[in-house]
């Protein structure tokens, strides 16, 4: 995580700017959604002598030592859930052993989307839904005398 947050700029002379970095980082690949949710992770910059107009909202190098924290044990408690799961990845190049091993034994449903940026469901918001809609009707439990919804 801190070679990620080494690798990006401190902040931007604009928003217009800070857009097209997420565009040419491929952090969003969509350049309309892009255009839409980039500007509110950025604020005006209160700091007179700041080289930056505009600066990140959330400072996260302050978050860094909770980090270990909210990663720690992940795989094993999403591979524990006692339920269907989904695990839907722009790339498969940071799966962990765990992971891997768990996939492998069909313990969840794993999706790849191509082509996209981290921010998975804003570069391809038709290609998430269809696997998630999917995934609910591949996955959906009918408990009789409970009406769905459209049925009241």
């Amino acid at each position: 995580m801190m070679g990620l947050l080494d690798s990006r700029p401190d902040g931007f002379p604009s928003v217009e700017e800070a857009i097209q970095w997420h565009i040419n980082t491929h952090t969003l690949r969509n350049p309309f959604s892009a255009r839409i949710s980039v500007p509110s992770i950025f604020v005006q910059s209160s700091d007179s002598n700041s080289a930056h107009e505009w600066v990140w909202r959330t400072p996260l190098r302050s978050t860094a030592p909770y980090w270990t924290s909210w990663f720690k044990s992940l795989s094993s408690k999403f591979l524990a859930c006692r339920t269907a799961r989904l695990l839907v990845l722009a790339g498969t190049d940071r799966l962990d052993k765990e992971l891997m091993i768990g996939q492998m034994q069909g313990k969840f449903q794993m999706e790849v989307v191509p082509d996209v940026g981290h921010m998975l469901h804003e570069d391809n918001p038709r290609k998430i839904a269809q696997v998630l809609v999917e995934f609910w009707r591949r996955n959906e439990r009918v408990v009789i005398g409970v009406k769905k919804v459209g049925e009241l």
